[in-house]
């Protein structure tokens, strides 16, 4: 296969039927692993329909800087777009986002600049707005939160390959809520195709953090959020989020990451609830950017072997062992 450029890879994402951790055995269920944009994430979609949406009406020219507030996935998406079409790109970054992150985006030539992490992304949003006013023909700011594009991407791509790829037979879809624009852009379109479909959101509890979702009580409402589009909410703890990420990686052969986690969770709990169907949840990314966090600290991960009963190869409790030294034996010509 030849492609002109890199972002010629993004969608297309595999559809993965979930064999041992389906509760419910009336009910397909599948995981889209957004992983396998080339830039690891669902924000791949999202950042190349901002930039040529903002190409085309003229909002962002040759010389300008590309501003944009992120937790990690939209940066990441944006320096693979930058890179490609030639712009500089400065990204607002809390600082309690993981150190892999940061690296790849320092690979891709992007600048990080990085807010309070306790005010979290609502800080980074207001810090990017203050750094755009004081040199406003410089910057352009996508503003994920508020970019009809966002949705628009997954309108016009995820949806229709979700639609496709289930040969029109999905009953339920759950996905995450950070900027809203997967779960606004499938929902409307799925709707459009079956208007039955359950559409889920998922968010963190109230005063906890998981990397790329938001508590809608508690932190700035995007504004492309729209509440009649999702016909349900549940919330997840960062515990439920990581653990389910271990046990799919332990039981799957899926490593994800923590909003993948919180997801699935989610759709396990809400599969135990229904009577059967065809369930689509969202994989945002994979657990490679979160290496350094507890995600995959070895202790839990033995704890989640031992709880779910799970048959490894560590199951006896040690996951790393040196190997004792033996004296090379000699070999007859």
């Amino acid at each position: 296969m030849i492609v002109d450029n890199i972002l010629d890879f993004i969608g297309n994402t595999p559809l993965v039927r979930i064999n041992h951790l389906n509760p419910n055995p009336k009910l397909e269920l599948f995981l889209k692993l957004e992983k396998f944009n080339p830039g690891g994430s669902v924000k791949d979609r999202v950042t190349k329909y901002m930039i040529e949406d903002a190409e085309r009406n003229g909002k962002l020219r040759k010389g300008m800087t590309v501003l944009e507030p992120t937790s990690g996935n939209t940066g990441i998406g944006l320096a693979l777009v930058c890179r490609v079409k030639g712009y500089e790109l400065d990204l607002i970054m809390p600082d309690t986002m993981t150190r892999e992150r940061r690296q790849i985006l320092l690979a891709l030539g992007a600048k990080v600049i990085l807010s309070e992490g306790l005010k979290g992304m609502d800080g980074a949003q207001d810090l990017a707005q203050e750094i755009a006013s004081k040199n406003p023909e410089k910057y352009f700011i996508p503003n994920q939160f508020a970019n009809p594009a966002n949705a628009l991407a997954h309108y016009e791509t995820t949806a229709e390959e979700i639609w496709r790829d289930t040969k029109g037979k999905i009953t339920h879809f759950v996905a995450g809520i950070g900027t809203s624009g997967t779960l606004m852009g499938v929902s409307c379109k799925l709707k459009e195709f079956n208007p039955d479909i359950q559409i889920i959101g998922v968010q963190p509890e109230a005063g906890t953090s998981i990397p790329g979702l938001k508590n809608l009580k508690t932190q700035y409402v995007p504004e492309i959020w729209k509440s009649e589009m999702v016909d349900e909410v549940y919330t997840a703890s960062p515990k439920d989020a990581e653990e389910a990420a271990r046990v799919l990686a332990l039981q799957e052969g899926l490593f994800v990451g923590p909003s993948s986690g919180a997801i699935f969770h989610i759709a396990r709990k809400k599969a135990k609830e229904i009577s059967g169907g065809v369930m689509v949840a969202i994989a945002p990314d994979g657990g490679e950017k979160y290496l350094s966090t507890s995600l995959c600290d070895p202790v839990l991960c033995i704890e989640a072997v031992r709880k779910f009963g799970i048959q490894c190869s560590y199951k006896d409790g040690k996951p790393v062992t040196k190997a004792t030294a033996s004296a090379p034996k000699e070999v007859s010509p």
